[in-house]
């Protein structure tokens, strides 16, 4: 007999639990005989609802009248039944006719379905499974259709995954199921709730069923729909086990939120760089590079369009990062909460099968085209990555202490056409690498970048190795991020060209808070403020971390490591910000190799400034820029140095240097530098007021060449105001060593009270107390 379910409701739509429940045949007043559940159990007439107002029974084939009695109205329900021996067959499609013909049989569970005979369901009926397992304590909602075709009493039980015809999409896999003897049952629906096709979402605690094989099949067979995990109650999860699982092209992994409990928990320990407990990596992808660039179509070198989201990614441990993709192209990786793991992970095939080599090095050979890649265009490269509203983290610095192995937030290289936003994650960075950025190495500005054009905004990182950092990247734009307790580089762009940080708070990095390394062409930094305070020294201590050189927790810019490319310059430009320094002593400001530097409408809290650059600086060009000190320097102690080493122009316009408190007389508060060998460089120092108490020298200037140079570098000083009882002084050192004197435009100086001042030169000998000035971190130590 035919099953059917109705459900006893007010007007109002509420459940009528334990309603009365009659049945009569249609036109008579007798009740109906021969009544069974929904199990094929006798059921007696009258009846009750259940407690959620559930009215479930069998009738023989007939027209039936259903009064539902709640005590204070009667309602009357008409229904239909048919024998199921008068059914047409209905697998596959069907006709109108049939399909008009089948019934909705609603039952407890997938548990009840598989106890029934399958001869008491007719093919192609359509069943409604409240729950999967017995022990759920919440309803799903199954639909299956009976399929008779498929029975197979060898399969008594199991689930799995068949092929099944699809108008648009080949190798189509849909769920079925077989009850105890054989019947088969299929799920219907083109998208897939996991806890609909035999998940066990029964982690808590500590322990519970392993997916991982389930959930791998499901992967495999079910590429291109996407695969739902719903909120699960508190404290449950899906667990995977201790398997890493593999995804493919087409991977659509969504879950009700990050806020939700759509979680998914993974013992495998992820301690490779390029590890994570989700891996893609196709064979199609590793044989189409193994022997460098493919030929012919290059988008079927990538796996294509990967979507995860709404989930939260748990390791038990400690995981390096949650999903790598290597070779892809179209990924969406959103609204993610991590525990105990990192997050996205992006590489090439050519970096993983040894052809890109960091060893060589020849400054005339580019070795990511060494490795494949092409020279020209950029259509080699992961293309499309999107990633948003990432939070959590890993739960502490390193897998070890003192190993070194870190994880990341997002790690992005070979990649173009990218964004990031919205990624608060604790010992978790943002990076990039584009090829090695190093001379000789690939590094040289007329090697193509290979991080390229891309977004970022609203990047947030504690207790990490550095928060965002690239290395050859082009066109990246960075917006409103910060870092807080790094142990290297808060900020750090390394051979990058056309890069953009904007908004930047960077606190306490124990190394440096922003800095440029290598080539630079076009990078800009503005809106900053980089504050470094006496706990910074310690960082590496307490995060068990290797100290990272000369930084010590007192450099708030640096840039450093640059290299001559004599076929390009080389520009960077500071504007608008702070330095901001709180510990003992100084903090520094350093620039020394290579580069342009535009440097504007910047304020210092004792913070000196070394911008001299060694035997290699290019010109610096300072507007408007403040530098204020609280606390004493030491006799000898330079607090602003600068200068050029080529025959070009530089200057400084606007601006002061402050200090609150009076300083030794032999402070020097600002001294500019000249040293190109050949040639005439001129440096203009313009509306400048030194207000420095106690100094004897306010600024000091030098042609530093001592190997008797002709002509004379230039200095024009024009407005500057200086403390009572101060000089400008020229050093004269070329003059002294038999070059030529310092060529001098001084005009309207004066002191503080409005007298003039005039550039006093030394005489042979009267230099000795300047031989032994400290500048930069030498100064910044000053206290210690």
């Amino acid at each position: 007999m035919e099953v059917k379910t109705f459900f006893a409701q007010r007007a109002d739509g509420q459940a009528l639990p334990r309603a009365a429940v009659s049945v009569l045949p249609r036109g008579k007043e007798t009740l109906a005989a021969d009544l069974e559940d929904g199990r094929g159990q006798p059921l007696p007439n009258p009846f009750h609802a259940d407690a959620d107002g559930r009215i479930q029974f069998a009738a023989p084939n007939g027209h039936y009248v259903v009064e539902v009695d709640d005590g204070t109205r009667r309602q009357h329900l008409h229904a239909q039944f048919f024998d199921q021996g008068e059914i047409h067959s209905a697998s596959g499609t069907q006709p109108l006719a049939q399909a008009l013909d089948q019934r909705l049989v609603v039952v407890d569970s997938v548990d009840t379905l598989r106890d029934w005979p399958g001869a008491r369901v007719a093919d192609g009926c359509w069943l409604v499974c409240r729950s999967f397992y017995r022990d759920r304590p919440f309803e799903l909602d199954i639909q299956l259709q009976r399929v008779a075709a498929l029975d197979d009493s060898a399969r008594a039980n199991q689930m799995a995954w068949l092929p099944s015809a699809h108008p648009h999409r080949d190798d189509f896999h849909r769920f079925t199921l077989w009850a105890a003897d054989g019947a088969a049952y299929v799920q219907p629906g083109d998208d897939i709730d996991l806890l609909k096709v035999g998940f066990r979402a029964d982690y808590v605690d500590g322990s519970g069923s392993d997916e991982s094989a389930w959930f791998q099949e499901t992967l495999d067979k079910t590429p291109y729909r996407t695969k739902y995990l719903p909120d699960l109650p508190q404290g449950c999860a899906l667990y995977l086990g201790k398997q890493r699982i593999a995804l493919r092209s087409g991977t659509r992994l969504v879950g009700a939120g990050a806020r939700a409990n759509s979680r998914l928990v993974s013992d495998y320990v992820a301690s490779g760089f390029r590890d994570g407990l989700f891996l893609l990596r196709e064979p199609h992808v590793i044989a189409a590079w193994a022997e460098g660039r493919p030929h012919g179509d290059l988008e079927a070198a990538f796996s294509h369009d990967i979507q995860i989201s709404g989930l939260t990614l748990e390791a038990r441990d400690f995981c390096r990062s949650a999903v790598t993709l290597i070779c892809v192209r179209d990924v969406l990786y959103r609204d993610i909460h991590h525990v105990r793991c990192g997050g996205l992970k992006v590489f090439h095939e050519l970096e993983l099968n040894g052809r890109y080599s960091t060893r060589e090095e020849d400054p005339e050979s580019d070795n990511a085209v060494t490795a494949g890649f092409n020279p020209e265009v950029p259509d080699d490269l992961s293309e499309r990555v999107r990633i948003s509203d990432l939070s959590g983290g890993a739960g502490r610095y390193t897998l070890s202490p003192g190993d070194s192995r870190r994880a990341g937030a997002v790690r992005l290289n070979f990649v173009r056409d990218f964004s990031i936003s919205h990624v608060h994650m604790d010992y978790c960075n943002v990076s990039g690498w584009g090829g090695s950025a190093r001379p000789g190495k690939g590094g040289e500005l007329r090697w193509m970048r290979r991080l390229r054009d891309g977004f970022i905004q609203d990047v947030h990182c504690r207790w990490t190795n550095g928060a965002i950092y690239f290395n050859n990247a082009h066109n990246v734009k960075v917006y409103g991020c910060s870092a807080k307790e790094v142990s290297d580089t808060a900020f750090d762009l390394e051979g990058c060209t056309y890069c953009l940080f904007d908004g930047l708070y960077a606190e306490n990095a124990a190394n440096f808070g922003i800095s440029i390394f290598y080539a630079t062409r076009g990078n800009v930094i503005k809106n900053f403020v980089a504050r470094q305070s006496a706990s910074a020294a310690t960082l590496h201590e307490r995060l068990a971390e290797p100290k990272f050189g000369p930084g010590l927790g007192r450099t708030l810019f640096r840039r450093l490591a640059g290299f001559e490319d004599p076929d390009f310059s080389q520009d960077v430009t500071l504007d608008t910000g702070a330095f901001v320094y709180e510990g003992q002593g100084f903090g520094a400001v350093i620039i020394d190799s290579w580069a342009d530097v535009t440097y504007r409408n910047i304020s210092h809290h004792d913070v000196v400034m070394d911008l001299r650059g060694h035997s290699n600086a290019q010109s610096p060009y300072l507007k408007d820029c403040r530098f204020t000190f609280t606390r004493p320097a030491r006799d000898g102690d330079v607090l602003v140095a600068l200068g050029t080493n080529r025959d070009d122009y530089g200057y400084w316009k606007g601006g002061a240097i402050v200090s609150r408190v009076p300083q030794p007389a032999g402070v020097v508060p600002l001294l500019g530098q000249l040293c190109a060998y050949a040639g005439t460089a001129i440096f203009d120092v313009d509306d400048l007021r030194i207000d420095v108490p106690g100094v004897e020298t306010a600024i000091a200037i030098c042609d530093t060449r001592q190997s008797g140079r002709r002509p004379g570098h230039a200095f024009r000083l024009a407005r500057n105001l200086i403390p009572a009882h101060s000089d400008i002084i020229d050093l004269a050192l070329n003059r002294q060593s038999g070059g030529d004197a310092l060529q001098l435009d001084a005009g309207d100086n004066r002191t503080l009270d409005f007298t003039p001042v005039e550039v006093k030169a030394l005489n042979e000998g009267g230099t000795q107390r300047y031989a032994a000035l400290r500048f930069g971190l030498e100064v910044a130590h000053a206290g210690d």
